[in-house]
């Protein structure tokens, strides 16, 4: 497998996409994701949200050397398609299913990792598709909340305004890497990662491509009853054939950063019949990128699991 993936796009249809007048329209959607062409099976990488594909980079070329990889960018992020606001959490979930349906990617006994809002829309894909869509999953800190959440009235406003005064400008990618790793968010990122970030995380002019206001939108809706999956869990025949791994981070309070703790709730992993839970303490919610290697271990566990004969059938 290549360090360097290639690039390409693809055409969703009949998508609901947000237009210029603020009209919500069933649409053509382009999303953009990265090939590391190699042998299968096939693992889908799925971002968090204000992030892309290229975010982790060290962890598919150090512990999936080899095999095929394609990393996603959501709509609004990355190369894929933008609209104006609102981003509904649940569309994420949505466009991956019609994604690797479109794409015929379950055929290759397809392993999806997901972190944080990727880690929502693989279990939303899983739970909704018509038949088994995934051999197993990795879901990074998944911002599947606790169920009484999702009937609560109060949104993420204060964490909304904290977004939309975050710039989204810089005059150069080392401009914004020199600003960004003064911030506590970015602190502890591997320069190497940091890098990778800044680079897909702009277009030609330097600005974000998900933007503040986007990026708000898509924090607002991730409590509203429409995200709720509990339900499409509940009633899926195939999701109870996935292996599933949940891991999270602290639930502590590691600084005043409320992004910094898991939003996953910790009883998830019951609602899976093939379920495992690992929880991480003194580790934050992007460790990801903070901590790759903590991510690289356990993805090169899921390999070897995924490549032993199933000797007791």
């Amino acid at each position: 497998m290549s360090s360097n993936p290639t690039s390409h796009f693809v055409i969703i249809p009949n998508r609901p996409v947000v237009q210029e007048d603020g009209d919500i329209k069933q649409d053509r959607l382009k999303l953009h994701y990265w090939e590391w062409k190699g042998r299968q099976p096939t693992i889908l990488f799925c971002h968090a949200a204000s992030f892309h594909g290229r975010c982790y980079d060290r962890i598919i070329n150090e512990a999936l050397s080899g095999f095929h990889v394609i990393a996603l960018d959501f709509r609004g992020h990355g190369r894929s398609q933008t609209h104006p606001p609102p981003y509904r959490f649940r569309w994420f979930g949505e466009d991956v299913l019609e994604f690797t349906e479109t794409l015929n990617l379950s055929k290759n006994n397809l392993i999806g990792i997901g972190h944080s809002l990727g880690g929502y829309a693989l279990t939303w894909a899983a739970a909704a598709a018509s038949k088994q869509l995934f051999q197993s999953l990795l879901l990074l800190d998944p911002v599947i909340l606790s169920p009484a959440m999702y009937q609560e009235s109060e949104n993420y406003s204060l964490i909304s305004e904290f977004i939309l005064q975050r710039r989204s400008q810089w005059s150069s990618i080392e401009d914004m890497m020199s600003r960004l790793k003064k911030r506590e968010t970015f602190s502890q990122w591997p320069k190497d990662v940091l890098r990778n970030y800044c680079t897909y995380a702009v277009d030609e002019n330097h600005k974000l491509v998900c933007a503040p206001d986007g990026e708000a939108s898509i924090y607002q809706s991730s409590n509203q009853p429409d995200s709720d999956i509990y339900a499409l869990i509940e009633k899926s025949k195939y999701i109870s054939h996935i292996t599933i791994h949940i891991v999270r981070s602290s639930t502590t309070i590691l600084s005043w950063n409320a992004l910094d703790i898991s939003p996953t709730e910790p009883e998830l992993v019951k609602w899976f019949k093939t379920g495992r839970d690992t929880q991480f303490e003194n580790v934050r919610h992007l460790f990801p990128m903070e901590q790759p290697q903590i991510v690289i271990d356990i993805v090169k566990e899921l390999m070897e699991k995924n490549n032993k004969p199933l000797s007791h059938l």
